[in-house]
Formats: C-alpha cells, sequence, structure tokens
C-alpha cells in the first residue's frame, strides 16, 4: 500500500504527539540525559527529616539528621528512580535533651538495637512535570525500629543541571526532593510509655524528608 508524502508527513506527526506525550510526561526539562547516580550531600544544602508530633496534651516537633542515600535516575524518565535513604536515630532531636533520650531508648525507638530508619523505592507513578520540577509518588519499604512496611510517599523533585553557579555549592547537577508522609506508630511495634501514645504523642508522626544532592559527588 502506498501512502502519499503528505498522509506520511501527518502520520510522522502524529506518532510523534503520541511518543512525546508517553515519553515527555515523565521528562524533566533539563539538558542531562542518561541515568544518573545521585549522592546526597549537606555540601548542596542540609539534608534532614523534619518530624511533628500532634497529640491531646503535646504538640512536639524535631528533627532525624544523619542523613545518607544514594539515588539513580534519568532525568528524561523519572519513573526510574530508585535507591534507598536513611536515617539515623541518635540524630533525632526535640529541642529536649531529656525527651530526646526517650525517644532513642528501648522503650521506643531503640537507637541502639536499630539504629537506622530507612525507605527504599520500588516503583514511581503519578508524574507531573513542570520544566525542572515534576511532583509524584514513590512507593517502596519503609523501615523503622526492626519493622518493615510499605509505604506510599508524595514527592517534589527539582533538577538543575551544573553550571557555574551550582558549582559553587558542589560539583555536577544538583538535585532537590521534598517529601511529606505519615508514620503510625502502631504500625512498627512502637508503643512507648504506657498511656503515653494518643495522649502526649500523637498516634501517628508526620514526617517532612528534606533531601538534597548532586551527580558529581
Amino acid at each position: 500500500m502506498k501512502i502519499s508524502r503528505m498522509s506520511a508527513i501527518a502520520l510522522t506527526i502524529a506518532m510523534g504527539i503520541c511518543g512525546g506525550s508517553v515519553a515527555g510526561a515523565q521528562g524533566l526539562t533539563v539538558n542531562a540525559s542518561g541515568v544518573k547516580t545521585v549522592k546526597l550531600s549537606d555540601r548542596v544544602s542540609k539534608n534532614q527529616f523534619v518530624w511533628v508530633s500532634n497529640a491531646p496534651l503535646e504538640n512536639m516537633k524535631g528533627t532525624a539528621e544523619g542523613v545518607s542515600g544514594t539515588l539513580t535516575l534519568d532525568p528524561r524518565n523519572l519513573g526510574t528512580i530508585r535507591g534507598t535513604i536513611g536515617a539515623t536515630v541518635s540524630t533525632m532531636k526535640s529541642g529536649n535533651a531529656m525527651r530526646d533520650s526517650h525517644i532513642q531508648s528501648a522503650q521506643w525507638l531503640d537507637g541502639a538495637k536499630y539504629p537506622l530508619l530507612s525507605f527504599t523505592i520500588g516503583s514511581v507513578s503519578g508524574i507531573k512535570v513542570t520544566g525542572n520540577s515534576a511532583t509524584g509518588t514513590a512507593t517502596g519499604k519503609f523501615t523503622m525500629h526492626g519493622v518493615t512496611k510499605s509505604l506510599s510517599v508524595p514527592f517534589k523533585i527539582t533538577y538543575l543541571d551544573e553550571s557555574a553557579e551550582t558549582r559553587k555549592r558542589a560539583p555536577g547537577d544538583l538535585v532537590m526532593i521534598s517529601a511529606t508522609f505519615d508514620v503510625a506508630l502502631a504500625d512498627y511495634n512502637v508503643s512507648g510509655a504506657q498511656g503515653t501514645i494518643g495522649s502526649k504523642v500523637g498516634e501517628k508522626i508526620q514526617v517532612t524528608a528534606q533531601l538534597f544532592g548532586s551527580t558529581g559527588l
């Protein structure tokens, strides 16, 4: 079957539009392409988890630092994001030294036995791109207090191509990720002092990850 020149051009354009809508939907508008390895580093900016506990008798806010992790991703296809991010229990701070020691004790998170909180990404979905930034949902395994559960985490990622300005912080392309999710203490066998959870400590803890990394470290 012969196809006219005009029909061939129209078919090519249509295929390009369809192909672009699939690939472009998950691709950032950046110069970088191909799989990149991103190492989290405080050289880019402070990596930390900010946590909030709201309960009838007390509200608390604190941080967890000692953050480490490596991600792989193709900025032209964000569905490829994979990796593991962790933070150490011993770095959890709430502004009160005695309370901090309780949080890290065997009665709560037991930092001596279970020193690391971690999240391993298994899949990424629902990606919506705006220029060099995108939002989506990462689903994977979250581990706390020796218990691992499946968890879906909404996130935002911003990717900056390397430039003279970005090199003032770190070599390579820079990546910034923010994510907020809830952790139900009962799901991870965290019982605390009797009668405390639900009165002085929230049954769910809201966690916000503030992550910064580079492809050049």
